[in-house]
Formats: structure tokens, C-alpha cells, sequence
């Protein structure tokens, strides 16, 4: 056995053993086993699968935005998409014009969009369905519209049996209108005035004009021009002071879960852009694009309507439920409308977010130099 252990050729098999040996041993400390390789493995895949939803958060898909007004108070929305303040914010929103209230929040309930520029009356509407819906912000806290008429209507007596015309039925304008003709002891099925539904701004005022209606319920920036022309005015409803809930920022629950900061971001877009067309340095701006996109015959008109700002724009857009509740209460009618719990439907947690941390008065700063 030793001769054999130490012959030539049982030593070199002995030593090939060895150094075979040694040379697993040098990549077993070199390699992982299979086991750590594997649980390695798991953890980067449970820590990507746990990052997916942050991601989504901070990086969503294109926001597509609805509105249907054409008005001062959709000025916000123009200049935050003209001037990049979305993006400014990390989103990208894609304005989506709809012909009345009503249709934008169709389209908000079906997913086509995924915030809606819009009033409180459909969105209590909506709700009434069953469709789970917040208002986070609302740009507007009072009834502003005028009432214009035909030349020879004197009064808003005078509209008893008469025609007006709004943008919609059930919408924004035709619940400001009841709300208006209420301030001045009138009904409309008491009265027989017929309210009917036409279009936005632009479409009111031609109807006016072409003698279709008898009067229409019209933005301040409009009335102006029409007063030109020779129409009357019947009333500012602006001077009533009603609370209302108008140009609100409307989205459903479930994207307000899902997407906060999104959220977040839009509603700091607009309100810069609220402040940007507050702000005196940017006068001449603002004049241009009202003359462009309002149509106003001169920039004298559109240096009026900057006039207005305080009526239609509100510049802390808190989402307001004195309004929500006085809208619920003209369609108390509706037996869904009047079980619905108005403060349900409003959310001023981002709201608060950003007056709490001073971001909405860093933005008015322009107004403390003054």
C-alpha cells in the first residue's frame, strides 16, 4: 500500500486530485452558491415590482382636461398651457373643449378625461347617478353673469312670458340664471319664462343679437359689448353677492387616490396662471390674448374686461361649499340631488396643501410691492 501511495503514477493521480480540489475551492469563494444567487434575484424583483406604483405617481400619463367655457374665467387654463406652467410642474395636460357642463362630465365619468373644468351643478348631477366625484378647487364663489336684454325690455319684470337663453339645461349657466331671477322675486314656471338652451358665450350673444331670444345670460366681458350695441342691461348679478360654485376643478375620487401629485400639479399650474393674469407687469399680454380668443372688437373692450377679474376669478380658488349648497338647493327637484351630503363631494386637502404652505400668496407677491 505505501509502494503503491507512492509510485509515480499514484502520486501524479493523488496530486491531479489536489489541485482539482483547490480550484473549486477558489471559485466557491469567488461565485455565489445557486441559493444566494436566487434570493438575490427575488429581492431585485420584489423591489422593481414595489417601485412601479411610485413610478406611476410621479411620472403619469397625459392629463387630458375638459372645459366648455369660453369666457375671462377659463383664462387660467389658456395661459397655463401657453406659458408651460403644467409642465413647469412635471405634467402634461391637453385642454379638451366640450360644448356644454353636462357633456364634460360625461366625459369625465367614462374615463375620456380625467379633469374637468366645470360647475357644480352637473357635478351634483353626476353624483346623484351614483358616480363618485371630488371637487378639489372652485374658481369662481359667486353668481357673475349679467342679465342683457333686447333694447325694449325695461325691467326684469319685463322677462315675464319672455325667452332666455343659457348654455345648457341642468348646467352651470341655466342654475346661475334661476339663482338670478330669484334674487329679483321671479320663477320661471310661475312667470312663464322659458330658459333655453343654446351654446357657449359667443353663441348667446349672437342669439341674442339675430333677435333669436329675448335675453341671455351673459359674462361681464360680453355685456360690454353687447351695452355697445344698444342692448340692456337688466342686471349685474355680481352686486347680489350669491354664493356659487362655478369653474370648479372636478376629478373622480379614484384618480384623486391614485394620482395626488398629478392632481397637485395641475392645481398649482392654474393657480399661477390665475396670478399671472392678476399681475399689472403683464397687462399687455393678457390684452392681446383676450382680444384673440374673446373676440372683443378693440383692446378698449378687453382693457374692460380686466376690470371683471374680481367677479369671475377668484384668486384663492378654496373649494367652495356655501355655493355646492345653494346650487343642490334649486335642484331640489331631484330627490337623488337633495339626499346628496354637499360636503361629501369636496376634498380641500391639496387646496390647503398649498395655501397652508404659503405657495398661493409666493405667487400674488406682485401685489405686496405695490
Amino acid at each position: 500500500m505505501t509502494l503503491q501511495s507512492n509510485s509515480p503514477a499514484a502520486g501524479f493521480r493523488t496530486n491531479s486530485l489536489s489541485h482539482r480540489e483547490r480550484a473549486h475551492r477558489r471559485d466557491d469563494r469567488r461565485s455565489p452558491s445557486p441559493a444566494i444567487r436566487l434570493t438575490v434575484a427575488l429581492a431585485l424583483l420584489f423591489a422593481l415590482i414595489a417601485a412601479l406604483p411610485a413610478a406611476a405617481a410621479v411620472a403619469p400619463a397625459k392629463i387630458r382636461l375638459s372645459q366648455s367655457n369660453v369666457g375671462v374665467s377659463a383664462a387660467p387654463l389658456w395661459f397655463a398651457v401657453q406659458n408651460g406652467l403644467f409642465k413647469k410642474h412635471g405634467v402634461e395636460v391637453e385642454p379638451i373643449y366640450v360644448r356644454n357642463s353636462t357633456i364634460q362630465v360625461m366625459a369625465l365619468t367614462t374615463g375620456e378625461v380625467q379633469l374637468s373644468h366645470t360647475g357644480g351643478a352637473p357635478t351634483l348631477n353626476a353624483a346623484a347617478s351614483g358616480h363618485d366625484l371630488k371637487i378639489v378647487a372652485t374658481f369662481t364663489h359667486e353668481v357673475y353673469w349679467d342679465i342683457v336684454s333686447r333694447p325694449e325690455l325695461k325691467s326684469m319684470d319685463d322677462l315675464r312670458g319672455r325667452e332666455i337663453g343659457v348654455t345648457n339645461l341642468g348646467g352651470t349657466t341655466w342654475i346661475g340664471a334661476i339663482l338670478g331671477l330669484e334674487n329679483f322675486k321671479l320663477n320661471p314656471e310661475r312667470d312663464r319664462i322659458k330658459l333655453q338652451a343654446l351654446g357657449d358665450q359667443t353663441v348667446l350673444s349672437q342669439a341674442l343679437t339675430s333677435g333669436r331670444v329675448d335675453g341671455i345670460l351673459t359674462e361681464p366681458s360680453f355685456t360690454r359689448e353687447l351695452r355697445k350695441k344698444g342692448f340692456k342691461v337688466l342686471a349685474e348679478l355680481s352686486r347680489a353677492k350669491i354664493p356659487f360654485a362655478s369653474s370648479g376643478l372636478v376629478l373622480s375620487r379614484n384618480y384623486l387616490q391614485q394620482q395626488p401629485e398629478a392632481v397637485e400639479a395641475v392645481l398649482r399650474g392654474l393657480i399661477e396662471a390665475t396670478a399671472f393674469v392678476y399681475n399689472p407687469a403683464n397687462q399687455e399680454t393678457v390684452l392681446r390674448f383676450f382680444t384673440e380668443r374673446l373676440k372683443f372688437s378693440d383692446i378698449g373692450a378687453a382693457k374692460e374686461a380686466l376690470q371683471d377679474l374680481d367677479k369671475t376669478l377668484a384668486r384663492k380658488p378654496y373649494p367652495g361649499l356655501d355655493g355646492l349648497r345653494n346650487i343642490q338647493r334649486v335642484l331640489r327637484y331631484n330627490p337623488s340631488v337633495a339626499k346628496i351630503k354637499a360636503e361629501e363631494l369636496i376634498d380641500e386637502r391639496i387646496y390647503r396643501k398649498l395655501e397652508d404652505s404659503g405657495f398661493i400668496d409666493s405667487v400674488y407677491k406682485f401685489a405686496k410691492s405695490k
